[in-house]
């Protein structure tokens, strides 16, 4: 039983972590060497499918102040995970012209292999029924709505109902910080681009009275490619974010936005002495997109992610003094447009 329990908490923090329908058709073999603007052309009742690979390797270190909480926690953990799901998107109208809203879900997910080592105990739920998977997941996997303008721009977000501040959450940055890919591609650039230029975005996350979080992004055409039929311009973009800490009292200003700190699965009723922060070093992304110029949509992304972070929490009942933990880690996920069988 206890690996069982190990197991799905393994998947759900794995996914937490990192997380249908008839497309487009290829476009045509045309020029799209010469220069031109870039933006992103959403057909209005669209249904796009993207099937996703994600491949994800999680390792955490405890301090020896853990012993007292757990005599096994104190020889670290280390998640491995691959698995397969689809990404829906369904694409209407926006309110203003030039805006798309944009809906989208998570299913058909598939663990193709995964396996928890805490010490010297491993634990493979590698053939973890289906069944078990899909109950763990339900009510993690909700749909998000958003509505983007033709550069990329979240311009309003509403998670499982609920309105979300873009501008406090996420500064106004593209879908794929939401969608745990790169569906639409890098925010877009205005004027005329072509091979070989790089423009710069940057965007700000901020909880509570803390300082912005800032996330610069180089994005740079790198060359033209086919991928599935479409003609593609190659774009690289390289995030990297500022070390930031996150206190207990962010994180509970931030679950004000969600409705409380219950709707988010804190406890509350945690020792009112309990404190906690997280510690972020710089990390960085790594995203490539195969995006169609003339078709102005994703044809397929692939993306690396890798974090370096460190919690500190105490006022535990029992425990002296505070706990700390570090957590190392990447995730690649790679997401390819499903062209219909009739296209």
């Amino acid at each position: 039983m206890m690996s069982r329990r190990v197991s799905l908490l393994a998947v759900v923090l794995t996914l937490l972590v990192a997380a249908c329908g008839a497309g487009p058709d290829p476009s045509a073999s045309v020029d799209i060497v010469s220069a031109r603007p870039l933006a992103y052309s959403l057909t209005n009742d669209l249904n796009l499918q993207y099937h996703t690979t994600m491949d994800t390797e999680i390792k955490t270190s405890f301090g020896e102040a853990f012993k007292s909480l757990d005599p096994a926690l104190a020889a670290g953990m280390t998640t491995k995970m691959e698995m397969s799901f689809d990404t829906g998107y369904r694409i209407e109208a926006g309110s203003e012209p030039g805006t798309y809203q944009v809906t989208m879900s998570i299913d058909d997910m598939e663990l193709g292999s995964g396996s928890v080592e805490i010490g010297r105990e491993s634990f493979d739920f590698s053939d973890l029924p289906q069944s078990e998977l899909d109950a763990a997941l339900k009510g993690q996997l909700t749909e998000v709505v958003y509505v983007i303008d033709d550069k990329g721009v979240i311009l309003s977000l509403e998670l499982a109902g609920m309105s979300i501040d873009v501008n406090a959450l996420l500064g106004g940055t593209n879908p794929g910080t939401i969608s745990s890919g790169q569906m639409f591609g890098p925010e877009l650039p205005e004027g005329v681009v072509e091979v070989g230029d790089t423009w710069t975005t940057s965007s700000e996350q901020a909880f509570g009275e803390m300082d912005p979080i800032v996330t610069e992004q180089t994005h740079t055409i790198l060359r033209s490619e086919e991928r599935n039929g479409y003609q593609t311009w190659l774009i690289r973009s390289k995030a990297t974010t500022d070390a930031y800490t996150i206190t207990w009292e962010d994180l509970v200003a931030m679950a004000e936005g969600f409705g409380g700190v219950g709707e988010m699965g804190i406890d509350t009723d945690l020792a009112p002495s309990y404190q906690m922060s997280m510690r972020s070093a710089p990390s960085s992304t790594t995203t490539i997109t195969w995006f169609d110029p003339v078709g102005g949509i994703a044809v397929a992304s692939d993306v690396t992610t890798r974090i370096a972070m460190t919690m500190e929490m105490g006022g535990f009942p029992g425990l002296a003094g505070s706990v700390t933990a570090r957590v190392d880690g990447y995730t690649r996920m790679l997401m390819d447009l499903v062209i219909p069988d009739d296209a």
